[in-house]
């Protein structure tokens, strides 16, 4: 396949993608939204553990594996490999971008403060595609890919309420 296929595959299948998973210094894959921005993607990374999506580490990571998933999320469409590229806050490619994010942000606060939120608490990341597609419709990898749950300060309740009354061992007959 050559690069212009690939790249024409690449957007293809990011077209039909609302997120991706990234994948980077063979750590657990997350997922991350993104835009489309001039034939590039741009992720935002959250740099100081504020309320943008926590990325530890992308921005200095030299390329990252991206896995599209298909609409059912049990499925793929695709996975490539890209560059990752930091935007310099405040530069013209970093401002375009920022505005193209932010009408794709869907559950955004604080509209008048985000721009200036961005430039300090997070890095624009742009993932140029290598050319290289690892995934494609027709040639997946058949390796498992299920992974144990990562670890939580979450704990189960211990024991049941008290209920007041009984409760009802059998369902009531519907008719």
């Amino acid at each position: 396949m050559t690069e212009e296929e690939a790249a024409a595959e690449i957007a293809g299948v990011m077209k039909k993608a609302g997120l991706v998973w990234l994948s980077w210094n063979g750590g657990r894959p997350a997922p991350a939204w993104f835009a489309a921005v001039e034939g590039s993607y741009v992720v935002l990374a959250d740099r100081s553990g504020g309320t943008e999506q926590p990325l530890p580490g992308l921005a200095d990571a030299g390329t990252v594996q991206v896995v599209v998933p298909a609409k059912p999320a049990t499925n793929r469409l695709a996975a490539w490999t890209a560059t990752v590229r930091r935007l310099e806050p405040g530069s013209e490619e970093w401002t375009t971008a920022a505005q193209v994010l932010r009408t794709e942000r869907l559950n955004a606060s604080e509209l008048d403060k985000q721009l200036d939120r961005w430039k300090t608490e997070a890095d624009l990341l742009v993932l140029e595609p290598t050319g290289e597609l690892t995934e494609t419709s027709g040639s997946f990898d058949a390796t498992p890919r299920a992974e144990s749950p990562p670890g939580s300060p979450a704990t189960t309740r211990g024991k049941r309420p008290i209920t007041l009354h009984r409760r009802a061992w059998r369902r009531p007959k519907l008719s």
